[in-house]
């Protein structure tokens, strides 16, 4: 298989009304990739038949394996030196390609940037998932454990990525977020272009049991990390886990939040954290599941 020096790789589950708008941001790349593949996870639509259309690669998952599966089995099949993976259903900055390619170098194994949130239907901003390259260098996998990285973000050398075995397809959420504590812990070294390079749109229609699945498998992968990760992750591991318990209290999980807290404490924590002298009262007295909901009630409110 002759080499070249980039591939774009697109996971897609019934995709086919969403590849065209994503096509519209490729296609105006100032730098094009070399080639494009498409997966199409047991779609049940014309997913196929659009991505064929628009110039793509299609390789052809016989079942519907998910994320994780459907984008090792896309850098599996790449020929370029780098990869980067895009969602079907999101964007690219028309300077995505030509920015993150101008920071590759030997020394360098992932490149990563800025995403920006916007709402799908008033492409209103949201927010911005930004990354420092100073603080991600100084301390990777702690870095990457309080700042997780979505699947749109990286540009990582496909070589990288075998050493590491990809994605775990154990995971249904969080894979991405762990493919890159993993890729740290391995001893990858990271870039970042820190400017909002890829657009993740924001759907209204999110269910409060998406949610649910989505904290109480962040909460579980956190449970894995306190197991295996050296000390100096626990401050960042003690912090996840209260802010998991937070989340998990206001979409009603309270053993999930429990689990949450436990594991905040066995790393050496004391949630709440709070300036507040009123919740530092009440944990004392009431201790720190109450004192948790009373801020969770608070910050919502």
């Amino acid at each position: 298989m002759t080499a070249i020096a980039s591939s774009l790789l697109v996971p897609c589950h019934n995709a086919a009304e969403h590849l065209p708008r994503l096509w519209e941001t490729v296609r105006a790349q100032t730098r094009p990739f070399d080639e494009i593949i498409c997966y199409d996870d047991a779609s049940t639509d014309h997913t196929a038949e659009v991505a064929r259309s628009l110039g793509a690669r299609v390789l052809r998952g016989e079942r519907n394996g998910g994320p994780a599966h459907a984008r090792n089995q896309l850098w599996h099949e790449a020929r370029g030196e780098w990869v980067h993976f895009h969602d079907a259903d999101d964007l690219l900055d028309p300077a995505y390609h030509a920015k993150v390619a101008a920071r590759t170098n030997p020394e360098t194994d992932v490149v990563l940037c800025n995403a920006l949130w916007l709402r799908e239907d008033t492409r209103e901003r949201e927010q911005e998932w930004r990354y420092s390259e100073t603080e991600l260098r100084a301390s990777p996998t702690p870095y990457l454990l309080s700042h997780p990285v979505g699947g749109i973000n990286g540009y990582y050398r496909r070589s990288v990525l075998a050493q590491v075995q990809g994605f775990d397809e154990r995971l249904s959420v969080w894979e991405d977020a762990d493919l890159h504590v993993r890729l740290a812990v391995h001893g990858a070294r990271f870039a970042v272009v820190e400017e909002p390079l890829v657009i993740a749109l924001r759907r209204g229609d999110s269910l409060s049991a998406g949610l649910r699945l989505n904290w109480l498998s962040r909460l579980h992968a956190l449970q894995n990390y306190a197991k295996t990760l050296p000390a100096d992750c626990h401050p960042a591991l003690r912090s996840e886990s209260e802010t998991a318990a937070l989340a998990l209290l206001w979409l009603g999980e309270k053993a999930g939040a429990r689990d949450a807290v436990a594991l905040c404490q066995s790393l050496g924590g004391d949630p709440p954290t709070t300036g507040n002298p009123l919740l530092r009262l009440c944990k004392r007295t009431l201790g720190a599941m109450t004192a948790l909901r009373l801020q969770s009630l608070v910050r919502h409110s």
